[in-house]
């Protein structure tokens, strides 16, 4: 009879691992190596320094020619403007056409109404009759404007200079009004040399040029002077409107 079969040696297993709590220490550089910053920054070689872009430049148009100075001429088609702007000396009594002498002086604003303030002490202190009418005066103001049918009131989109333009003129002159029309449209600055008749500047401005007549202008912008308000108007449509042609 056969001796009984010896017992399967047992199988060599490694040591039994255990769950074990992992430490806060652990965990805390497990979770520091997932973090990572991410920080922007500027691509200096692709970046673009865009510069300023330049002043605009003004000059004349081309073929531009300053016209010669002709007394009481008006230009071909004009008729009708230049008619429309005079509608104001009849209503006006010619307000604005002469001079009221004048002196500087200092005084406190306290002394003299408001209204009165620049006839009393930048004149001789008498008031035009046209302008002491009361509601007449507003009236009569307002009716001087028919003529022009709404000229000066609206603006026409232009390119703003840096230096004002000049500009030697009178209120009472038709010719003066057309051109500071077209000043006042294009909201160019301007800087006004009064010179009604009578004037001392009406006398330096005859000394400067040897004549005079009006409007006349300088512009420091393009170094254009000229007289003549059709042309003037025309330079100064053809020279800072965005759109010369409207």
């Amino acid at each position: 009879m056969a001796p009984p079969a010896a017992p399967p040696a047992p199988l060599h297993r490694g040591p039994l691992l255990l769950p074990r709590r992992v430490g806060a220490t652990a965990r805390a550089c497990r979770g520091s190596t997932s973090l990572v910053a991410v920080r922007a920054q500027p691509d200096t070689t692709t970046a673009s320094t865009s510069a300023p872009d330049p002043p605009p430049e003004f000059k004349p148009p081309p073929g531009f020619k300053t016209p010669q100075p002709k007394r009481f001429e008006v230009k071909n088609g004009q008729q009708g403007s230049v008619l429309g702007a005079s509608l104001a000396i009849p209503l006006r009594l010619g307000t604005g056409v002469f001079v009221l002498g004048y002196s500087p002086s200092l005084v406190s604003p306290a002394e003299i109404p408001s209204d009165q303030y620049a006839l009393e002490f930048g004149g001789d202190g008498t008031v035009p009759i046209m302008l002491s009418l009361g509601l007449l005066t507003a009236i009569t103001a307002g009716l001087a404007t028919l003529g022009r049918i709404g000229k000066g009131n609206s603006y026409t989109a232009s390119k703003v200079p840096p230096q004002p333009i000049e500009i030697w003129a009178y209120e009472g002159s038709p010719f003066c009004k057309l051109v500071r029309e077209t000043l006042v449209e294009l909201e160019l600055p301007h800087l006004l040399h009064s010179c009604a008749r009578g004037s001392p500047k009406r006398q330096e401005f005859f000394k400067k040029m040897g004549t005079f007549q009006a409007p006349y202008i300088e512009d420091p912008n393009t170094g254009v002077k000229m007289f003549e308000s059709a042309e003037i108007i025309e330079y100064l449509k053809a020279t800072y409107a965005l759109y010369p042609s409207s």
